[in-house]
């Protein structure tokens, strides 16, 4: 009995996961009822207030089963290993492309103050990836500032790609990201 009803709980949030998606393709979340989304899944008011308060909770679900795809992705490649940067960014534009419709959602309605974008830019990997990267950097101060404008910027890049469907691949876009974090950073010479 307890098989068929944890089979029920994972139906209901199937399908109430895949009509938030099929309604966010037409609207934003915010205006999104909760009504609405119940009547698109089939599915009652009351058994939607057993698993979620809003529909804002069930992207968030949404959210942080893509991070934790990213991890397993990265974990698997090796990124604990100082996988380098171009290849982590690589493996993150792969996963948006090869998750596209969804990735669109995510990123349309985001910026870098979003919960999504939070998530993506505090994800371990991130950050292990621009400790490795900024590790020349002894001024702790200093340190922040660049990986605020690295992981901001590298956001907005890859956002901007998806979004507009600029024609690079995922490996072009891990050798531009890594470009720009790796050149320049040192300050102009004083003799010009």
């Amino acid at each position: 009995m307890k098989e068929k009803e944890n089979q029920r709980i994972a139906l209901t949030k199937r399908l109430l996961k895949e009509n938030l998606l099929l309604l966010m393709s037409e609207k934003s979340i915010q205006n999104i009822t909760i009504r609405e989304l119940c009547d698109a899944a089939g599915i009652n008011r009351s058994t939607f207030y057993n698993h979620y308060g809003c529909p804002a909770d069930i992207l968030n679900e949404i959210e942080n089963s893509v991070i934790t795809d990213l991890e397993e992705i990265w974990k698997a490649n090796g990124a604990g290993q100082n996988w380098p940067l171009n290849k982590r960014i690589e493996a993150l534009c792969t996963y948006l492309l090869e998750n596209r419709s969804l990735s669109k959602l995510l990123f349309r309605d985001s910026d870098t103050n979003s919960e999504f974008a939070s998530l993506l830019l505090n994800a371990s990997h991130v950050l292990a990836t621009y400790d490795q990267v900024f590790s020349y950097v002894k001024d702790p101060d200093s340190k922040r500032l660049m990986f605020t404008f690295l992981t901001n910027g590298a956001y907005h890049v890859i956002r901007q790609w998806l979004l507009e469907d600029i024609p690079k691949t995922p490996k072009e876009m891990g050798d531009l990201v890594y470009l720009v974090a790796t050149q320049g950073w040192e300050p102009p010479s004083e003799a010009q």
